[in-house]
C-alpha cells in the first residue's frame, strides 16, 4: 500500500493541473491590462528603432539621426511611465524638449536638434495620456501649448518687429523658410491633441458612470430577485398551510373521536376509519397538486373549477362530518376574481381550522356576503377557548399570513375574543371605491 499512494496522488495532480503551453502562459501574462499596455508600448518602440535601422541601411534616414533615436526613446519612456509618475514624466520630457529645441546646443550635440513638430511628439504623448486618464488638464495643456507656440511660430522675427516698433502683422509676410499654412496646420494639430484627449476623458467618464449604474442595476435586480423569491416562499408556505392544516386537523379530531368510541362499537369505528382514509387521500392529492405546480407551470386543464359556493360548501361539509354544527350563510355570486376568491376561501378555512384547534365549541357560524363595494366574511364560535392539542407547538402564522394576503388586495382582517368565543371578520374590496372606504374606516 505505501507504494500505491504516491502514484495515485501524482495521477490526480496531472489530471487536475495539466501542463500549460507557452501560448497559454503568454495569454495569462497579458491578461493584466497594465502588462498588456507595457508590451504594446515596448513593441511600438522596437518597431520604431527597426524602422530607423532600415532607413539607415538604405540611406533613407533623415538629417539628425541621433535626435530621432532619442526622440523615440523619450516617447516610449513617457508612454510607459506617465500613468505611474505623471508629474515627474511631464517635467523630464518638457526639459528634454526645451533643451534640444530652444537652447543653443554645443557642436557635439547638434545631432539632437529636431524642429517642430517632430520634437513635440514625446511631450504630446505624455500630455494626451495625462489628460485622457482623468489627470490634471491646465498644467500639461499650458506646458504643451507654450512649447508649441515657441517652437512653431517665428518668435525671433516677432520679437524683432516689436523691438523695431513695426506692425506685428508684418510677421506673416516675412520669409522665414517655412510656409505659413504649414505653421497654422502644426498649431491646429497641437490643439487637436488636447481636444481629442478631452473627448476621450469625457468618454471614459461616461463609460465609468454607465458601468457604475450597471452595477447598481445588477445589485437592485439581485435584491428584487431575492425579494420575489422570499414572496414566493411565503406564498408556497401559505398555500401548503391552507391546503394541509385544515385537513390534518380534521383527521386528528376524527381519529380522537374514533379512539373514544372504539370499545365494542364497530360501526362508528368503521365509519371513522373510512372518513380518515378518504380525507387522507384528499390531503395527499392536494400535496401532489402543489408539488406539481412547483415543478412546472400549470397547463390549461379541461376540468372546470368548482363554483365558489360549492368549494366553500366542501370545506363546511368536511367540518360537519367530524361532528361540528356549522351554520353557513353564503350570499355571493360566482363572478369573482381568482385572487379574491382564494382569499375568501382561505379566510373561512383558516377560521374553521382555528376553531377545531383552539376552541371547545361544537358549533360555528359562517357568514359570507357580497355588498356593493366589498365582500365580507365573518366566522364565529361561542367558545370557550381550549387548546385541543396541548402538546402541539405554538406560534403558528396562519392569521398573520392571511392578514398580509388580504392587505395585498386592499382588504383587512380583524380577529379577537367575543365573550367566551372567538370571531374573525374580513373585508375584501370589490372596487377601488371599496378600498377607499376601508381606508376611511381604519
Amino acid at each position: 500500500m505505501p507504494t500505491i499512494r504516491p502514484f495515485l496522488i501524482t495521477a490526480q495532480k496531472d489530471d487536475a493541473m495539466p501542463d500549460q503551453g507557452p501560448f497559454t502562459r503568454i495569454r495569462m501574462f497579458l491578461a493584466a491590462p497594465h502588462r498588456r499596455r507595457l508590451v504594446i508600448i515596448g513593441a511600438a518602440g522596437v518597431a520604431y528603432l527597426i524602422g530607423l535601422a532600415v532607413a539607415r541601411r538604405f540611406d533613407w534616414y533623415p538629417q539628425g539621426l541621433p535626435g530621432y533615436i532619442y526622440l523615440g526613446l523619450f516617447a516610449v519612456l513617457g508612454a510607459a511611465t506617465t500613468r505611474r509618475w505623471p508629474v515627474e514624466t511631464l517635467v523630464l520630457v518638457t526639459l528634454y524638449t526645451a533643451y534640444t529645441t530652444l537652447t543653443p546646443l554645443p557642436p557635439e550635440l547638434y545631432g539632437l536638434y529636431l524642429g517642430a513638430p517632430q520634437a513635440l511628439v514625446p511631450l504630446a504623448i505624455v500630455v494626451f495620456i495625462m489628460i485622457s486618464d482623468d489627470g490634471p488638464v491646465i498644467a500639461p495643456a499650458a506646458t504643451f501649448g507654450t512649447l508649441a507656440l515657441l517652437m512653431i511660430l517665428p518668435w525671433r522675427d516677432i520679437v524683432g518687429l516689436l523691438v523695431e516698433s513695426r506692425p506685428l502683422s508684418e510677421a506673416l509676410l516675412l520669409d522665414s523658410g517655412e510656409d505659413r499654412s504649414v505653421l497654422v496646420a502644426e498649431l491646429i494639430a497641437c490643439a487637436l491633441v488636447i481636444v481629442f484627449a478631452l473627448m476621450l476623458r469625457k468618454q471614459r467618464r461616461v463609460a465609468e458612470e454607465l458601468a457604475g449604474k450597471n452595477r447598481e442595476l445588477t445589485q437592485l435586480r439581485a435584491a428584487e430577485v431575492a425579494r420575489i423569491a422570499e414572496q414566493e416562499r411565503t406564498r408556497i408556505a401559505r398555500g401548503m398551510h391552507d391546503e394541509v392544516a385544515h385537513h390534518v386537523a380534521a383527521l386528528v379530531i376524527r381519529a380522537q373521536a374514533a379512539l373514544r368510541v372504539s370499545d365494542g362499537q364497530v360501526e362508528p369505528l368503521e365509519q371513522a376509519m373510512s372518513d380518515i382514509a378518504t380525507n387522507g387521500q384528499d390531503v395527499l392529492a392536494r400535496i401532489r397538486t402543489v408539488v406539481r405546480v412547483l415543478k412546472s407551470p400549470p397547463a390549461n386543464s379541461a376540468v372546470a373549477p368548482l363554483a365558489f359556493t360549492d368549494e366553500l360548501g366542501a370545506h363546511v361539509d368536511r367540518v360537519r362530518s367530524i361532528g361540528y354544527d356549522v351554520d353557513a350563510t353564503v350570499r355571493v355570486g360566482d363572478a369573482m376574481p381568482a385572487e379574491h376568491r382564494a382569499a375568501i376561501i382561505a379566510t373561512v378555512q383558516e377560521s374553521l381550522t382555528n376553531t377545531m384547534l383552539h376552541s371547545a365549541a361544537h358549533s360555528v357560524r359562517v357568514d359570507v356576503a357580497e355588498e356593493p363595494l366589498v365582500w365580507t366574511v365573518r366566522v364565529s364560535d361561542p367558545g370557550p377557548a381550549r387548546e385541543r392539542f396541548a402538546d402541539m407547538p405554538k406560534g403558528g402564522s396562519g392569521l398573520e399570513s392571511l392578514e398580509e394576503r388580504l392587505a395585498s388586495l386592499g382588504g383587512q382582517l380583524v380577529s379577537g375574543a367575543d365573550g367566551e368565543g372567538w370571531v374573525v371578520t374580513a373585508e375584501v374590496p370589490r372596487t377601488a371605491a371599496g378600498a377607499r372606504r376601508r381606508k376611511g374606516k381604519s
